[in-house]
């Protein structure tokens, strides 16, 4: 499987280095219009600091970091909409399985005719549910707005307990 998320992101991440002009590269079916470019680090730098606050629990710097309509889905399909459902969502997340993410690659991108910033994300996951450390793959697409995490969709692989690797 690691192979097949490093051929993906070498694909993906050549696709867009090579992408020397406005014209961009990809699509995206519901816009037939939108194609992609490479994008910021300033982009990458805001996510890795969005994650190092989640593993701090530091919900102050979240919110701060959030638009306040931001939207999230969650890989079984439900949302969050809006700043207080978030911090309810953490808050009560954060007591029962003490989350916390890796980043292991980072692409920023930005949307062309558009000009929306992106970036796409994968994460080594761990929680610990009844005292039982469980481990998951997590990619994150996420768009940035002004400066602030406007909205996100996650999903997630589970991976095998350590105890059996």
């Amino acid at each position: 499987m690691k192979k097949i998320i490093l051929l993906f992101y070498l694909a993906f991440s050549t696709s867009l280095l090579f992408a020397q002009n406005t014209q961009g590269v990809g699509f995206f079916a519901p816009q037939p219009e939108e194609k992609f470019i490479a994008g910021s680090d300033d982009i990458t730098k805001l996510w890795a600091d969005y994650i190092e606050a989640h593993n701090k629990q530091d919900m102050e710097k979240i919110m701060s970091m959030n638009s306040d309509s931001i939207y999230i889905q969650a890989p079984n399909g439900s949302t969050i909409v809006g700043k207080e459902q978030h911090k309810n969502f953490l808050t009560a997340w954060f007591k029962a399985e003490n989350p916390k993410w890796e980043i292991y690659w980072a692409m920023p991108y930005r949307s062309v005719p558009s000009g929306a910033d992106w970036i796409i994300a994968g994460h080594r996951e761990s929680t610990t549910v009844n005292g039982k450390k469980v481990l998951k793959n997590a990619m994150i697409d996420v768009e940035v707005t002004d400066g602030l995490i406007r909205r996100f969709f996650v999903y997630t692989m589970d991976l095998p307990d350590e105890a059996s690797n």
